[in-house]
């Protein structure tokens, strides 16, 4: 299973560094047919974001995302989220993927580098997409 931080649909939904939006385009392209897992607070994540880059995007646009996600609630990871916070102590939003990762036993994906590290720092296989683009195909060819 894969979770992709919340910076990859940004890249491709609002990106205006054609780099960055073409990375997340190849990433989101390859993952048909893969399971990806985010915590629920993506929702919220993503609705903000597109507001503060002063996009329209709501509720009713994000929630098409349901079908195509497997979303895991604050409840499921908890636990793990404390012991995130107290290990490696990451932005607060950073360790909701982090566990959500430890949780469903899945690699993460982002574009944030500072989420990748942490990540790796508490044991999760993670790959920071503008560097390591081809290591996370690869990675992502043998799911």
């Amino acid at each position: 299973m894969i979770v992709l931080d919340t910076s990859i649909f940004v890249d491709y939904l609002f990106e205006k560094n054609e780099k960055r939006k073409e990375i997340a385009r190849k990433m989101l392209g390859q993952l048909e047919g893969k399971e990806v897992a985010v915590p629920k607070v993506f929702l919220i994540e993503l609705i903000s974001i597109g507001r503060r880059l002063g996009f329209k995007i709501k509720k009713e646009d994000v929630l098409e995302f349901y079908s195509e996600l497997t979303f895991v609630g604050e409840e499921e990871i908890i636990e793990i989220l404390f012991d995130v916070a107290e290990t490696v102590h990451p932005r607060a939003i950073d360790a909701y993927f982090i566990a959500t990762a430890k949780l469903t036993n899945s690699i993460l994906i982002t574009n944030d580098r500072i989420m990748a590290e942490n990540a790796k720092k508490y044991g999760i296989e993670a790959y920071y997409l503008i560097e390591e683009f081809d290591k996370a195909i690869e990675r992502i060819s043998k799911l």
